[in-house]
């Protein structure tokens, strides 16, 4: 191999043969992404220890990393002994299991070869059956024929049917920004990919699966489903497989035979769980055998009746199922269905439970996607300590273990492994909650427990407005991503027992944690907006108010978001709340990317009267965004960023410091530009759930544009274009398409630069978009000129000219520098008297007028 070879064109090599995207990589080494682009563009070299990861990742073995390092350095040339690496790790978020998986090798092969056959899978069976395990163990067992994964959707937490689809976006790091159906947005960013999609518990939602399925499939080639349900979707082209018991031993066989049969394995085991001495014995096989045969093979069944080893023996367990089953059938003998097979095994175990461990599974039951010990305590009653450590025992609730989770708003393939809040998390099987729920309904406390529950979230959502805004907020933001389920439980409550207040508050105090979910913050936002009700609690509806302007805006539906802002500033005055009234006023000066200065003045006021140090700096970093005056903008900035720095707010100072950062580099100082744009993404890795920047993203193309490098230019614009196409976001995607054309421009690609120019002229101005025509015609003018057109471009020049004066917004010192060159071939072409015909004859005509002339 050539000597001249980079370790970045190595590594980027290398990547590509296990078949990684950069996001991935970046993940498994803990980086930015950014950086590993910039390493493997050879504009940077890793550190030791980042070099160390990445060789690992990519599986140079250990001994022989030393020397890979000082290639990777820039110390020595590339390693003679080439050798091609191969990932062992593939991309999932199926969760590893903490028990061991007995049996089912049969239907495991049986099941992998319905699903090489067909398309859509569905494994049905009762309640208890094994449904998830199984399509959770033929997950990993696939791994390695999905190029883009295997990922796991839970659906035994969803209450709504309309969230199903934003269930299954949030898995694959959809990032919802605009109002395009979510159905469309799946079908786009699945189109291309190859993945098996399992969709576990789907029976209480069917009606929407099935419609899901069924659009996923059609659209979506290379798409497979497996799916878990107690009864079949009933769609085109679904294969069901019906999941046996466990198989059964014949009381009869020797011991030896005895552990060959599944049920008595699982038995086994789980009874070592419970009890470490325990083992098959000839004295206690043959009633081993009565509980498997007794509880049909059914493993939830086998599991709950193995955790009573360390209260009774084998032969009492085998007594009391018998008597247990006899009670439940009047005395019957004959075999049972299995659905009343699992529910004689639960009323079994729950009659051995304590009237205190009974109240506490009851209450537990109101929770959605799982609990920790402090909101157990907060709504159940009890020494709850005690009463989990019993019932985890006893096998009735669920530890949960970390596993890796596909970041939801980053694009197909970015893993993320953390632990799940600060705190360790618990849950139901889906059968003991249903069960619980029941007993909860029986005992007539749903009101009072529910209330409890709404209460709690209530005072989460109290504390989550300030942290959301300070240093905790990267770990806030992934505690009320663990508590999604729950704060739709909370406000579902809220909704259907009318408790308008409750609801406005638990919406509104949660703005920055629904900006990462536009839909689905909408959607509650309707909900509860609307009721006439709401008008009874204005300071609920202030905070309600101002989230839903946002997500407006968020949304780019400007008109909405501009009567709500309004509505919410009247009534901040009417009631005097001034910390709403900046805020409303921050969100009425800056809609659309359009900044109303008087109103940011009154705003920034305020805001200091209050000596309210948070949001002066929101204001400020509105005001900068004024482009009237270049250099009051950059202060304003900087004045921003110090202030973010000293309330330790880092999201916000992500966006100043990229803000700032854009106005040095367009002004021609590009190290010091892109010190800080690499500072964001320093601070960017606190955030496991934040999507890279489109300023950085738009920055380090332009920076590798001004070096030179078209290529990594290139790379940066696609992966913003591609991340706005999925979300559905119109202004980054004309923005990222115009600084393509841009490169095209510069690369002498005429055709494609006047294509891509053209294309975004008028999607900046069906958006309104003044000063992205005025950019993207700018550009136009280049390609007039090198096509033979000076004077269409000299009179397109006039035209930015004088719109830049109207708007007002000063053209960049960069751009700026571009436009003279521009101006000086012109006059080279036809003289200084014909260019100033054109360019003055351009500043008379209207935008429709230049859309033409730039399109002709």
């Amino acid at each position: 191999m050539s000597e001249k070879i980079t370790f970045g064109a190595w590594l980027r090599q290398q990547r590509r043969i296990l078949d990684l995207t950069q996001q991935v990589l970046a993940d498994q080494a803990g980086c930015a992404r950014i950086t590993l682009r910039r390493i493997e563009a050879d504009v940077l070299k890793p550190s030791k220890e980042l070099a160390l990861i990445l060789l690992e990742k990519v599986g140079v073995p250990e001994h022989e990393r030393s020397q890979w390092v000082a290639f990777a350095r820039g110390l020595t040339d590339l390693p003679i002994k080439q050798a091609v690496f191969f990932q062992t790790n593939p991309i999932t978020n199926v969760p590893a299991q903490i028990t061991t998986f007995i049996g089912r090798e049969k239907e495991g092969l049986e099941i992998i070869t319905l699903i090489n056959k067909h398309r859509h899978v569905t494994l049905t069976g009762s309640g208890g059956i094994g449904k998830t395990r199984l399509s959770l163990k033929i997950g990993g067992q696939v791994l390695a024929d999905y190029a883009h994964g295997v990922w796991l959707v839970e659906l035994a937490p969803l209450s709504d049917p309309a969230l199903l689809s934003q269930t299954v976006a949030k898995v694959f790091g959809l990032a919802v920004q605009s109002d395009i159906p979510l159905i469309e947005l799946l079908v786009n960013f699945l189109r291309g990919k190859t993945i098996l999609l399992i969709l576990d518990n789907c029976e209480h939602l069917l009606d929407v699966c099935a419609h899901l399925a069924d659009t996923l499939l059609k659209n979506c080639p290379n798409l497979k489903i497996l799916a878990t349900s107690r009864e079949p979707m009933g769609i085109t082209g679904e294969a069901i497989y019906r999941v046996p018991s466990l198989e059964l031993p014949n009381v009869q066989l020797l011991l030896e035979n005895f552990k060959d049969y599944e049920s008595v394995r699982l038995f086994e085991e789980r009874a070592q769980l419970a009890q470490t001495e325990f083992s098959l014995t000839l004295d206690n096989a043959s009633f081993v055998a009565q509980i498997c045969s007794r509880l049909d093979g059914i493993p939830l069944a086998l599991e709950l009746a193995a955790a009573k080893v360390s209260m009774f023996s084998t032969k009492q367990i085998a007594d009391q199922l018998e008597e247990s089953f006899n009670l439940l059938t009047g005395g019957s003998r004959t075999a049972l269905p299995r659905q009343q097979t699992i529910r004689a095994s639960i009323n079994w175990s729950w009659g051995l439970l304590t009237e205190s461990e009974q109240t506490f599974m009851r209450q537990l039951s109101v929770f959605a996607g799982g609990w920790t010990l402090e909101s157990a305590r907060a709504v159940c009653d009890g020494e709850v300590l005690g009463l989990t450590s019993s019932l985890v025992k006893k096998s009735l609730i669920v530890l949960d273990q970390t596993r890796p989770e596909f970041d939801r708003h980053l694009h197909l393939a970015q893993v993320q492994v953390r632990e799940a809040g600060s705190e360790r998390r618990y849950h139901f099987h889906e059968v003991m909650r249903q069960y619980a729920r029941e007993k909860l309904v029986d005992a007539g406390e749903v009101e009072d427990i529910r209330n409890r529950h709404l209460k709690y979230f209530l005072e989460v959502s109290k504390q989550a407005e300030t942290a959301l805004r300070g240093p905790a907020q990267a770990e806030w933001l992934a505690r009320l991503e663990d508590e999604l389920d729950n704060i739709r439980t909370a406000l579902e409550w809220a909704d259907k027992n009318n408790a308008v207040e409750a609801g406005l508050f638990l919406f509104g105090r949660l703005g920055r944690f629904w900006y990462y979910d536009l839909q689905e913050g909408q959607r509650w936002a309707d909900k509860f907006t609307r009721k006439a009700e709401s008008n009874a609690y204005p300071h609920a509806r202030i905070k309600a108010l101002n989230t839903q302007g946002h997500i407006l805006d968020g949304m780019e539906q400007s008109t909405l978001a501009r009567s709500t802002g309004e509505e919410c500033l009247a009534l901040c005055r009417a009631c005097g709340d001034q910390h709403g009234e900046v805020d409303a006023l921050i969100l009425l000066g800056f809609i659309g990317g359009k900044t109303d200065v008087e109103l940011l003045q009154q705003a920034l006021a305020l805001s200091k009267t209050l000596g309210d140090v948070h949001r002066q700096a929101d204001v400020l970093l509105a005001l900068g965004w004024d482009h009237s005056d270049p250099r009051r903008a950059r202060a304003y900035w900087e004045e921003a960023v110090t202030l973010f720095r000293q309330v330790e707010d880092w999201g916000s100072l992500i966006d100043g410091l990229n803000a700032l950062g854009w106005y040095i580099l367009l002004n021609g100082d590009i190290e010091t530009a892109q010190k800080l744009f690499d500072e964001t993404l320093t601070l960017n890795q606190r955030f496991k759930n934040r999507p890279p920047s489109e300023w950085s993203l738009i920055s380090y193309g332009r920076i590798a544009l001004m070096r030179g490098n078209f290529e990594q230019a290139r790379a940066f614009l696609q992966e913003g274009i591609s991340g706005a196409e999925s979300s559905g976001s119109k202004q980054p995607y004309n923005w990222f398409r115009s600084y393509l054309g841009y490169v095209a421009l510069r690369e002498g690609n005429l055709t494609e630069a006047r294509q891509i120019f053209s294309e975004s002229a008028q999607g900046f101005q069906k958006n309104k978009n003044s000063i992205g025509v005025v950019f993207v015609l700018e550009g136009l003018a280049g390609v007039y000129i090198a096509t033979g057109k000076p004077e269409q471009a000299a009179q397109l020049i006039g035209w930015a000219d004088a719109t830049r004066e109207r708007i007002p917004n000063a053209r960049p010192l960069l751009e700026q520098a571009d436009v003279d060159r521009d101006i000086a071939a012109i006059v080279a072409e036809i003289g200084s008297s014909a260019f100033g015909v054109a360019y003055d004859a351009g500043r008379g005509i209207t935008l429709d007028e230049a859309i033409a002339l730039a399109l002709e």
